[in-house]
């Protein structure tokens, strides 16, 4: 048996109203077009009718579309290449974020600690360890519950690090030196040609090159590092010159004029030059205030019977 089926039809929107004299053009247009089909003579249509016209051009437009022209166009595939290239751009770009993302996260808890010339601070951890920093000193700290690290870049600083009971070590790298302990108090000087280590309590290791033995320390003994990393250990701790920075002194026995100026300049706001390099070789004795300049230069002006000449940037002893 056959069944008829019949589709379901949407409901047509209601289309709006045709005026009345579209349909008396319409339908003499229908007329015409019968009576040309028949072969017989077509009703006068007047072409100057404007409705009737107007629904021929409509008619003749029609007439004129292929069939083609009512396909719609479908949006061409981008090219293979075209999405390879989208694709490693969004790698590029994921990869670019989880980098910043890396980065940020490290920098994240990093504290820096600086000083000025003439500039003392002193600085409490929040693991319980205690830093002292003297003229000019610049450090990187970084303590979580999985380190404890600091990054000595310039200057000199006193440690005294707390003890954790899990003995979490606690590291200080200063130019090619690494120190490393438990906790203890040991004072950290960075120049431009090595760093020296001095300890006052308990115990440290220290090391240079990664090749280099590694350097033990107990209370009382200094060890040098090169700015190549060389280990030089046996020198005892100059406790005397720790405490006196700490006081803001420098105290200078037989000291070389331009290793004491170099000294002095670590704390000033405007430098002592010497005029002729051969006054380097003359010595001076005596307890300054580090952050007098004008005195420890009018001292050695005296003592040495030199000119003491200040300008706008300097301090200038010469003969």
């Amino acid at each position: 048996m056959v069944r008829a089926v019949t589709p379901l039809r949407r409901p047509e929107p209601a289309a709006p109203p045709i005026a009345e004299a579209d349909l008396d053009a319409a339908a003499r247009l229908v007329d015409a077009l019968a009576a040309e089909e028949a072969g017989g003579p077509s009703p006068v249509v007047g072409r100057s009718d404007p409705a009737v016209a107007e629904t021929e051009a409509v008619w003749d437009a029609l007439g004129a579309l292929e069939a083609e022209d009512f396909k719609l166009a479908a949006p061409a595939p981008a090219p293979l290449w075209r999405r390879r290239e989208i694709q490693i751009g969004g790698f590029a770009a994921l990869a670019a974020c989880l980098v910043a993302a890396v980065w940020l996260q490290g920098q994240a808890g990093v504290q820096v600690y600086s000083t000025s010339a003439g500039e003392r601070r002193v600085v409490a951890l929040k693991d319980g360890s205690r830093l002292e920093l003297n003229t000019r000193s610049r450090l990187e700290v970084r303590i979580s519950a999985r380190q404890r690290q600091v990054r000595l870049v310039e200057g000199e600083a006193l440690f005294t690090v707390a003890k954790r009971p899990d003995r979490q070590p606690f590291t200080v790298d200063a130019g090619a030196a690494s120190i490393r302990v438990t906790g203890t108090q040991f004072n950290v000087r960075k120049t431009t040609d090595q760093t020296r280590v001095d300890l006052l309590e308990g115990h440290v290791e220290v090391r240079g090159r990664r090749d280099a033995p590694l350097a033990r320390l107990s209370a009382g003994q200094a060890v040098r590092v090169s700015a190549s990393g060389d280990l030089t250990v046996g020198a005892p701790a100059d406790f005397a010159r720790v405490q006196d920075w700490r006081a803001g002194r420098v105290t200078l026995t037989r000291a070389r004029l331009d290793a004491a100026v170099a000294d002095i300049n670590r704390y000033a706001a405007k430098p002592i030059a010497l005029a002729q390099p051969a006054l380097g070789d003359l010595t001076v004795d005596g307890v300054f205030e580090a952050r007098d300049t004008r005195a420890f230069a009018r001292a050695v002006a005296t003592l040495h019977g030199l000119t003491l000449r200040e300008d706008d940037h300097r301090l200038v002893l010469s003969r």
